[in-house]
């Protein structure tokens, strides 16, 4: 009886099964009395206790002397911990009862369905248990972890305090929408020094390479796909076919009485070192696609003027540095928002051509203002450590790169030359 009061979901007391079971009630009677239970879970209960005693005390066979009907309605319900007129939660005490009515072999997890508990919440009348340490363990040998375990935490609290505070700033100083600056005044554009940031001038740049409007994204879609395609280029993997593979075509064997499989030759594909079946075929498989120059020049063109439309152009008059050092190199950067953990990605033209240090293609006297491949060089060997910084030559700049990095930052020499290359 108790196993099927489990089954369908109910929890009822030692005592009360053991009372039931005197009242030799069948299992018919507890079944249909069991699906009577209401849905909740501690009235439920108790509704079924009532009700299995009302069918004991309507039959006339089964005489129940008033001590044991006292056995049988009082302690179930206290054992349940409900009262039979409202709903109450379940306490420390009833939950160790209900548990200790329990089968040892049966465990019903307390967040399913079909448990007593579900839905209810639990007491707070226990206190969590600590783990109280053993006497005469040797803790020394926990001190090294704890000391590594302590500087790890404290690097994460200090991780979280940076976190933090760049919040709160963010928090404290809403960023206020900015709004495109409208032609020809966007054309205006303030020329920068490196080393300190100051500006040193400006400049009108041409509205026929920096003035697009409206920027065309169709024109920007079908020029990174040609550009990406023509990366891809052509697949030159190649492998032998069945009859390009070295081997004889005698058979192999006779075509039957030998009790292994029929074959023709040595250079099948499913052979050790036979043909590849359905394998690359060279320059068939070519990926690059056909674009106009023109519209390769005009989406240039729209992405130099997206850049300065969204403010993410930066004008510099040179990229000259006195050493070659990243340490110093990211320092300046980083008055630009460009580089570091949490700066902006670049993308950097230059067109400089000073080689007054090289005599008879060997280098004698290397300068400040000394360039190799169009640019600077200690700029160039300073900067090739950064990250999501990439510079090159103006006569390199495309548009996948432009739109890939969040800035784009030119020089003069830079800007010239792309005015006269773009211009018509």
């Amino acid at each position: 009886l108790s196993h099927l009061l489990f089954i369908c979901g109910e929890t009822m007391a030692s005592s009360t099964v053991a009372a039931l079971s005197r009242l030799r009630i069948s299992t018919a009677v507890a079944a249909a009395a069991s699906f009577r239970v209401s849905s909740s879970r501690p009235l439920g209960a108790a509704r079924f206790l009532s009700s299995a005693t009302s069918l004991t005390d309507s039959t006339s066979r089964h005489k129940i002397p008033a001590q044991q009907q006292q056995q049988v309605r009082q302690p179930s319900l206290v054992a349940v911990g409900v009262s039979p007129l409202s709903q109450c939660y379940y306490s420390t005490t009833a939950v160790s009862s209900l548990a200790s009515a329990m089968p040892d072999n049966l465990t019903i997890d307390k967040r399913s369905t079909c448990s007593p508990f579900y839905g209810l919440e639990a007491s707070n009348d226990d206190d969590k248990k600590v783990k109280e340490p053993v006497e005469g363990e040797d803790d020394d040998s926990d001190e090294t972890s704890g000391d590594i375990d302590d500087d790890e935490e404290h690097e994460d609290e200090e991780d979280d305090d940076e976190e933090e505070e760049r919040v709160e700033e963010a928090a404290a100083n809403p960023l206020e929408p900015q709004y495109a600056v409208p032609l020809p005044d966007r054309l205006h554009v303030p020329i920068r020094n490196l080393p300190n940031s100051e500006e040193v001038g400006t400049i009108h740049l041409s509205s026929n390479v920096f003035g697009m409007d409206p920027i065309r994204p169709d024109l920007l879609h079908r020029v990174v796909i040609w550009q990406r395609n023509k990366k891809r280029g052509r697949r030159t993997a190649k492998t032998k076919t069945i009859s390009e593979v070295s081997g004889s075509g005698r058979k192999v064997r006779n075509q039957k009485g030998g009790g292994v499989a029929r074959a023709g030759h040595r250079r099948p594909a499913h052979w050790r070192g036979g043909a590849k079946a359905h394998g690359p075929k060279g320059s068939i498989q070519d990926y690059t696609t056909k674009l106009n120059k023109k519209v390769r020049k005009l989406g240039l063109k729209h992405a130099l003027s997206q850049k300065l439309k969204e403010g993410n152009l930066i004008l510099l008059s040179d990229l000259v540095l006195d050493n070659h050092k990243t340490k110093n190199l990211a320092a300046i950067l980083d008055r630009y928002d460009i580089g570091g953990k949490y700066g902006a990605s670049a993308f950097i033209l230059d067109d400089a051509n000073n080689d007054s240090g090289v005599e008879d293609g060997e280098v004698v006297d290397v300068t400040p203002e000394y360039s190799i491949g169009g640019g600077n060089v200690n700029f160039k060997v300073a900067c090739r450590n950064l990250y999501n910084i990439k510079v090159c030559n103006q006569i390199g700049g495309n548009v996948y790169d432009i739109l890939k990095h969040e800035k784009l930052v030119i020089t003069l020499s830079a800007m010239k030359s792309l005015e006269d290359r773009l211009s018509p």
